[in-house]
């Protein structure tokens, strides 16, 4: 990630908006048919980072809970439009996971490492330097790629 914190972003009606006052922990993209089916798309693209790094500037996020494969999830989203800002999980309280897209400026963003790739669609190449695993890393190895892209 190109950008310095802090970085802003918000829902796509302007009711909620977000700054992101700490760097991430991770950058990643998730191929798990969980994450293509929540995204609508090939795959879910998801900033983690701790809790305390981010602030609501403005407007509330609702928060509705669903299971994906059996884990419990905290969906956090604009009660107006309805677009994801964040999730988050009771097995990793203080952590949470910003849909990327909802940022203001996204061209500094490059995903650290892909996962679940035993799950990516068939046409997808991802063709470049980026760790790839084919179930889910630990949450160590998440955090030591994090180091070493973002620092700290």
């Amino acid at each position: 990630m190109e950008q310095e914190p802090p970085l802003v972003g918000g829902c796509a009606c302007g009711a909620v908006r977000y700054e992101v006052t700490g760097k991430p922990i991770s950058v990643h993209a998730c191929h798990c048919t969980d994450c293509q089916t929540l995204s609508g798309s090939a795959f879910g693209l998801s900033m983690v980072l701790n809790l305390s790094d981010i602030v609501v500037t403005q407007g509330k996020v609702q928060i509705n809970d669903f299971t994906a494969s059996k884990n419990r999830m905290h969906r956090h989203h604009c009660a107006t439009c309805g677009v994801a800002i964040w999730f988050s999980s009771p097995g990793y309280e203080g952590i949470i996971a910003i849909k990327p897209g909802t940022l203001d400026d996204t061209s500094g963003l490059r995903p650290i490492a892909h996962m679940w790739y035993r799950s990516a669609q068939p046409w997808l190449d991802v063709g470049d330097d980026v760790p790839v695993f084919q179930e889910q890393p630990s949450f160590d190895e998440l955090i030591e790629l994090g180091r070493k892209a973002y620092g700290g």
